[in-house]
């Protein structure tokens, strides 16, 4: 496949087994990784986190399993549980929280 990695084509994979767990480590797997777009899959055991920082793509997180906290601009916060869906406008700062053990997937965009 031209773009995509990690995955193989014309075979199915249920989501949860895209990425596994690694003790009190956060994994990821990438599935597309260039200029404009990144989809990546997450496994956060939970208290791991991604520090605040700058992104300026767009970005969507699906949340697989489990319950994250994502921390928004200065001081707003959201939670997100199994099979949400939730977006953040591009150029501002977040970060993530996993309150239990969490998989997720994530797609950024350039804007």
């Amino acid at each position: 496949m031209k773009y995509l990695r990690n995955i193989k084509p014309f075979e199915a994979i249920a989501m949860t087994d895209m990425i596994k767990h690694t003790g009190n480590k956060i994994a990821s797997k990438a599935l597309i990784d260039n200029d404009n777009t990144e989809i990546r899959f997450f496994s956060f055991a939970k208290g791991e986190s991604i520090d605040k920082e700058y992104y300026n793509m767009e970005t969507l997180f699906v949340m697989i399993e489990g319950s994250a906290k994502i921390l928004y601009k200065e001081n707003d916060e959201a939670i997100i549980n199994t099979g949400d869906i939730i977006a953040m406008e591009s150029e501002i700062n977040y970060g993530i929280e996993a309150l239990t053990d969490v998989k997720l997937f994530n797609i950024l965009v350039k804007s």
